[in-house]
C-alpha cells in the first residue's frame, strides 16, 4: 500500500514540476499563480504546498530538473575524444542548449530572479563546475593546455563566461544571430586556451 501511495505522490510531484516549468518559462515566475499551476497539473493547492511548501519551492524543483537535464546532456558529450575536443564539445553543446526557450528562461532568467544567485548555485551543486574542471585538468595533464593556465581557476572563468553567454542570448532579440555570435566568440576563446597542433 505504501508503494502505491509513494508512486502516486511521485506522479503528482512530477506533474507539478512539468506544469510549473512550462508556465514559468512562458509567462515568468512573478506572473504565475498557485491556482494556475494546480489547474495545469490537475492537482489541488494542498498537493503543491505538501510537496514544495510554496511557489519558490516549486521553482527550485523546476530549476533542478532543467539544470540536471542540461548537465546530463553535457556530460554525454564529455565521454569521447581528446580533452581539448571534449572541452570544445561540451562548451558548444551548452550554447546549443540555449536555443531551447525553457532552458534559457528557467536557468538564466526566472530562477535567478526568483531564488537569487546564491541559491541558484547551491541547487546546481557544483555539477557544472566539476564537469568543466575535470576536462581542463585532463587537458593540463596531457600537456594540451597552455602552461600558464591553472586549470582549476580557469574552470571558474570558463563557466562564468558560459553563464554570461547564456544571459547574452536570453536578452537578445534575434536568437539565431546571438547564438551564431556566441559560438564564434567561444571558439576563439577556446582556441586561445590550448596548444595548437604542430
Amino acid at each position: 500500500m505504501a508503494t502505491v501511495r509513494e508512486a502516486g505522490a511521485a506522479r503528482t510531484r512530477a506533474r507539478l514540476i512539468e506544469a510549473g516549468t512550462a508556465l514559468f518559462a512562458e509567462h515568468g515566475f512573478a506572473e504565475v499563480t498557485t491556482a494556475r499551476v494546480c489547474a495545469a497539473a490537475g492537482v489541488t493547492r494542498g498537493a503543491l504546498y505538501h510537496h514544495f511548501g510554496n511557489m519558490a519551492g516549486l521553482m527550485e524543483a523546476c530549476f533542478a530538473a532543467v539544470d540536471h537535464g542540461v548537465v546530463d546532456t553535457l556530460s554525454a558529450h564529455a565521454l569521447s575524444g581528446s580533452p581539448v575536443e571534449r572541452v570544445h564539445a561540451v562548451s558548444h553543446t551548452f550554447v546549443d542548449q540555449l536555443a531551447d526557450q525553457t532552458v534559457r528562461q528557467i536557468l538564466f532568467v526566472e530562477a535567478p530572479a526568483a531564488l537569487g544567485w546564491a541559491r541558484w548555485r547551491e541547487i546546481d551543486g557544483g555539477r557544472s563546475l566539476g564537469l568543466v574542471k575535470n576536462l581542463l585538468v585532463a587537458a593540463h595533464e596531457q600537456g594540451e593546455l597552455i602552461a600558464r593556465h591553472n586549470p582549476k581557476v580557469l574552470a571558474h572563468l570558463l563557466l562564468g563566461g558560459l553563464n554570461e553567454l547564456a544571459m547574452f542570448v536570453a536578452a537578445s532579440r534575434s536568437r539565431e544571430k546571438a547564438l551564431a555570435a556566441a559560438h564564434a566568440e567561444l571558439s576563439a576563446v577556446l582556441d586561445g586556451m590550448f596548444r595548437q597542433p604542430r
